[in-house]
């Protein structure tokens, strides 16, 4: 039996049931609605356990993990069917039996996990170019989002789609900005959706559907290797499936380690009970990790139940700053200790005459570590001189240091506030948008121009002042190439900004040129840090953010290499035109 007659009707069974799904768990139904959606499960069941047990019994080469998942989803369907005969019989409702955990859901859901994910896998298959195909996972992930948070059952007060295109914008650009209440105008099926979105949108969505797809096909095109391997910073073509779990698992470990140490410092101030604790936990360590700044809170950690709660304030920082020093660090670090660890133990108790090599740590690493030492340290010393009789006034002893470090902290792409934005000095606020504006560190989850991008821009000023004909740092020279797109991601990214405030302005320039300059560059950085005037703005300024949100988290030569390189390419000639200088004063 050929495959394709199994594989096309499963998927499009499973994006049908996950509507219905959706449909279920999103809005209110009627008894009549909720008999067409109970009988839909029960068919949809019996189809799925067709289709599932066609493809397990009649496909032969098969990847053995793939086979799992295929088990997995036909037992589940056999389980509702047989559940249904026998509680069927005698009247009683699998639903009422399951109480909230349905089976049905699981298995719709399950379903379109595993069949999306191939299917998104093999369109990296198309001649597009990897920037581009980057640019639009996000754009798919914002607007799904943003129709994910338009559903009733999302909000309780109902959303308008500018809104929710500019809440899922913020989570999946891992942003910040909102215009409305997380914790109370959002549900928690709400503050859910917002919260897969800051996941997704912090890896990723490729970082998920290359592992799904290599998961469970275990195979690849050689030039979706090249691709991913570039997207994923991997050493080899052979490492990207290795790396991939690496990254996962890391995020995942580090998330669940931060909730674990959120959880020990909150009390019932901020949640009344241990399930309201453990989701508050989750739900900031996630965010904080991706460097996304949405809380459940108001006032964000600048609520009174939390406001002099260094412990949460520590970790949450802490939490920030592996997530925006990004993985390739952490990784090359690891290594670093590991070889050196190894050769140690082999030279001091195994005693092997063995030739000693030095464990590396890369130039890019030491550039990361040293920048962002640098900022944070020179950004906590400004910010503890500025506002020490300001914001810092109800803070004393070393509570003053935390609030000074998170201070520096946060505006690097994070966004969690815990002093009032729009109390602070002018000579602060002009710190935080040269922060904002630097943002992270390269594969990181935070936006801006990058810590690489300014040392190398940094340097390069100082090779033409010191007339060095190349740039070199520790012993390693950097390549002109490299400092060919540092200046043109600082110069587009100036372009960016100038014309999202210039835009911005004439939308809502009553609203002041600090406060709106301020908004402009905490959304192009991804920072989500705010003077209070987000939910002041009009339609037409949250659409403008929007895009600036977007052109931020996926840069703009990124976005404009993949469009041009795409559409419009250009051939390298075979010859060379002679040279010109320019005078430049």
């Amino acid at each position: 039996m050929k495959t394709k007659y199994i594989e096309g009707p499963l998927f499009w069974s499973s994006l049908i049931g996950f509507l219905v799904l959706l449909y279920d768990i999103g809005f209110h139904q009627n008894a009549t609605e909720e008999r067409f959606i109970r009988w839909f499960y029960l068919l949809f069941a019996v189809f799925m356990f067709t289709g599932q047990t066609g493809r397990v019994f009649v496909k032969q080469k098969e990847r053995p993990l793939r086979r799992l998942a295929h088990y997995i989803t036909w037992g589940l369907a056999l389980l509702i069917l047989l559940a249904e005969i026998v509680f069927g019989i005698s009247g009683i409702s699998l639903v009422k039996m399951l109480g909230h955990f349905y089976l049905e859901r699981w298995l719709a859901g399950l379903m379109f996990i595993t069949e999306f994910s191939e299917r998104l896998f093999a369109i990296q298959k198309q001649p597009l170019h990897p920037a581009l195909i980057f640019a639009i996972s996000f754009l798919f992930l914002m607007f799904a989002g943003a129709f994910l948070l338009m559903v009733p059952s999302a909000t309780k007060n109902g959303i308008s789609f500018v809104d929710a295109l500019f809440t899922s914008t913020s989570a999946v650009c891992v942003t910040g900005l909102t215009i409305l209440d997380t914790g109370k105008d959002f549900t928690r099926f709400g503050q859910i959706s917002i919260l897969i979105l800051i996941q997704l949108g912090g890896l990723g969505i490729l970082t998920f559907t290359n592992l799904f797809g290599l998961f469970f096909r275990g195979r690849t095109s050689f030039q979706n290797q090249i691709m991913l391997k570039d997207f994923i910073n991997a050493e080899n073509i052979g490492q990207t499936f290795r790396t991939l779990i690496k990254i996962v698992v890391f995020t995942f470990s580090v998330e669940l380690i931060g909730a674990g140490l959120i959880y020990s410092y909150i009390d019932e101030q901020v949640a009344a009970d241990s399930g309201g604790q453990i989701f508050f936990s989750v739900f900031h360590a996630v965010s904080a990790f991706c460097n996304a700044g949405f809380s459940t809170l108001t006032n964000n950690l600048y609520e009174e139940s939390i406001r002099f709660n260094y412990g949460v304030h520590l970790v949450v920082a802490f939490l920030i700053i592996i997530g925006g020093i990004g993985y390739v660090v952490v990784f090359n670090y690891f290594t670093f200790l590991k070889d050196w660890i190894i050769n140690k133990y082999e030279r001091i108790f195994k005693q092997k005459h063995i030739h000693y090599t030095r464990p590396l740590v890369s130039l890019n690493t030491k550039i990361v570590v040293y920048t962002t030492i640098i900022l944070l340290a020179g950004g906590t010393v400004a910010y503890y001189i500025l506002e020490y009789n300001n914001t810092l006034k109800e803070h004393h002893g070393w509570g003053k240091i935390v609030e000074a470090f998170f201070g520096s902290v946060t505006p690097r792409t994070a966004g969690f506030n815990t002093a009032n934005i729009g109390a602070l000095t002018l000579p602060t606020l002009l710190l935080y948008l040269l922060l904002m504006w630097i943002g992270a560190s390269p594969g990181s989850t935070g936006g801006g121009i990058k810590t690489s991008t300014f040392a190398v821009v940094t340097l390069n000023i100082w090779q033409q002042i010191t007339g060095k004909q190349r740039m070199e740092l520790g012993w390693k020279e950097i390549p002109r190439k490299t400092q060919q797109r540092a200046f043109s991601i600082m110069s587009l990214s100036l372009v960016a900004l100038g014309f999202s405030v210039f835009l911005v302005s004439i939308f809502d320039g009553e609203l002041g040129l600090m406060p709106l300059s301020f908004e402009c560059f905490s959304a192009y950085g991804t920072v989500g840090l705010s003077m209070g005037i987000t939910s002041k703005l009009s339609d037409a300024s949250k659409i403008i953010l929007t895009i600036t949100m977007f052109i931020g988290r996926v840069s703009f030569l990124t976005l404009l290499v993949g469009v041009v390189q795409q559409f419009f390419r250009a051939k390298n000639k075979p010859y060379q035109y002679p040279e010109e200088d320019i005078f430049i004063s």
